[in-house]
């Protein structure tokens, strides 16, 4: 439920767009009209600066502390008129040239984790493309639109990154710490630099502010948020990573974001390293190869550090979150888990495709109340709306809800099968074959679908299996499939899960695996919204190794599954 809060230190003055409402004493302020803020600067006149912001880190061990790079845009009544404005910033590490860096290959003898049980993971990364929000009518930038509102919009240029010195740690507390160091020098706190070396102060910060941003440009604001109370009223993180380790692993498993077969810790943190002198952070780097775990796929402390679902609970700013729920690179279980999480004022929208953010033509203007609302207190109606809104692949919205899976859904358990007690295995050829490819072939996937539905039939959330399975080695990928079946046999993966057997008690650590002993394991798919029609059926397909998404070891292991007693849970509204 979003809270309504009205600012006495900020003046706002209901008039006609077309310049400057002028306060007490002539000065300009921010304008609001039909509970919105005006364009009535011009985006002309607007400053724009370069400061480096002092974080408390030293992470290259130069003896100085590391300087984050801000490029600000600002009504140029902040320096004329003694104007002070909220800000938005939109933190990025894409900003600098990003040098060559070799993948390691997935193709494997072995699975790494095969005879070895005792060790810990780290990692962290984000995705590649550099996205900017529409926010705004089509031939207005977000930067214009929002300047000439009364913003001050920053591009952020993360620790290591561009301009800015100090080393990446792909998400970790350096990443956080000079994050929070910039929201702290907009609050008054701290210094910054401008090219010269002469320090500089933000004194027309109204102390209020944002920040928003796809993918690692959106998961930086969390990073901020997970810091505690400060100046950060909000943050709009879209398709944003809100747990490293469910971005690089699934349930103990190596499990590559979507495209980026092969990335880890240390991939991202090398690609976004385009800071001048490079090998300054040669320590940094290695220390990350060491500590990522591609071995036992365990959670540890330093996924623990990068977990910022379960740090939650620190989460102080409102915030605004959008998920594709087709988005294979930053999965929809990250959106998801975080939505759930959050205990403060809060908002989330889903829609129905890959990586970036939404389309719809509603969006830009429920960011514009959002982002009014939270910076500059204004009644935009924001927390009069529903809180969750659904959006189809055709950039429409179709639904608003109170809430997410969509009220009424149920937990609904079924047998794989039924009758007999039987037990049936497949052979593993995961590692030239992709997943689609072998929903066709029964020796290397074992199929089980339910009764055909009799009417349209709406998943909305999160899919569980439960297995009772043996493997004839001592490790082995497994991957579960939600497939649905039109009448004439076409099949299509609506989303998938997968889990290491070593890992079958906890994340945190692996257990030995006796080669064909049955163990009962049970994991979780990606979330979904999708309407089933009737007269499709709904199965599950297991399989080994998903060509994709995990390691592909040489074909041939083998892997039974006892379906009687095996289940799959679905949400069913």
């Amino acid at each position: 439920m979003v809270r309504t809060v009205i600012a006495a230190s900020l003046v706002l003055v209901a008039v006609a767009a077309g310049s400057p409402a002028q306060a007490a004493g002539g000065h300009p302020t921010i304008v609001v009209r039909d509970g919105a803020t005006q364009p009535v600067f011009d985006y002309a006149t607007a400053i724009n600066e370069d400061v480096w912001v002092e974080s408390p880190t030293d992470n290259d061990r130069d003896g100085v502390r590391d300087r984050i790079h801000l490029n600000i845009t600002r009504p140029g009544e902040t320096a004329t008129a003694g104007l002070r404005v909220a800000s938005l910033i939109m933190p990025t590490p894409y900003g600098g040239v990003a040098p060559e860096v070799p993948y390691p290959s997935v193709d494997v003898d072995r699975l790494p984790q095969e005879g070895v049980h005792a060790r810990s993971a780290a990692a962290v990364a984000a995705n590649r493309a550099l996205t900017s929000l529409n926010a705004a009518p089509a031939a207005v930038s977000t930067w214009e639109y929002y300047t000439t509102r009364g913003y001050a919009m920053i591009a952020m240029d993360s620790i290591g990154t561009a301009t800015s010195t100090g080393c990446p740690d792909a998400g970790g507390p350096d990443e956080i710490a000079s994050t929070r160091a910039v929201v702290d020098w907009l609050d008054g706190k701290g210094r910054a630099f401008d090219a010269d070396g002469n320090v500089v102060s933000a004194r027309w910060s109204a102390r209020s502010v944002g920040m928003y941003g796809v993918s690692y440009n959106g998961t930086l604001p969390i990073m901020a948020a997970i810091t505690g109370r400060s100046a950060l009223r909000t943050i709009i993180p879209m398709s944003a990573v809100t747990s490293w380790y469910d971005y690089y692993r699934a349930n103990g498993l190596v499990v590559a974001p979507g495209g980026w077969q092969g990335e880890d810790l240390d991939i991202m943190a090398k690609y976004v390293l385009s800071r001048a002198n490079p090998e300054a952070c040669a320590p940094n780097m290695a220390w990350l190869s060491e500590n990522q775990d591609r071995v036992t796929g365990d959670y540890s402390r330093v996924w623990a550090a990068r977990d910022y679902t379960a740090q939650a609970d620190k989460i102080r700013a409102s915030v605004f979150v959008v998920q594709g729920l087709q988005d294979w690179n930053v999965k929809p279980k990250q959106g998801v888990q975080l939505w759930d999480a959050l205990r403060g004022d809060k908002k989330l929208w889903l829609y129905d495709r890959g990586h970036g953010s939404s389309c719809a033509p509603e969006f830009a203007p429920a960011m514009h109340r959002w982002v009014d609302h939270y910076l500059y207190r204004v009644d935009s109606g924001i927390e009069d709306e529903a809180p969750v809104t659904l959006e189809d692949d055709a950039c429409t919205v179709t639904e608003t809800a109170t809430a997410w899976p969509v009220p009424g859904t149920r937990a609904m358990t079924y047998p794989l099968a039924t009758g007999r007690p039987r037990t049936d295995t497949l052979v593993d050829d995961g590692r030239t074959q992709t997943a689609e490819q072998l929903l066709s072939q029964p020796e290397h996937a074992l199929t089980y679908r339910l009764p055909v539905l009799t009417t349209d039939t709406r998943l909305s959330g999160t899919p569980w299996i439960t297995a009772d399975v043996s493997i004839d080695r001592t490790a082995a990928n497994l991957t579960a499939l939600l497939v649905s079946y039109a009448p004439d046999g076409t099949a299509t993966i609506l989303t998938r899960g997968w889990t290491d057997p070593q890992n079958r008690r906890s994340v945190w650590r692996s257990e030995p695996v006796t080669p064909g002993k049955t163990y009962r394991l049970r994991w979780d798919m990606q979330p979904v919204d999708r309407t089933i029609p009737a007269g499709h059926r709904l199965g599950v397909v297991v399989i080994s190794t998903d060509y994709d998404y995990t390691l592909r070891p040489l074909p041939g292991t083998r892997v039974s599954v006892r379906p009687v007693s095996s289940t799959i849970q679905l949400p069913i509204r």
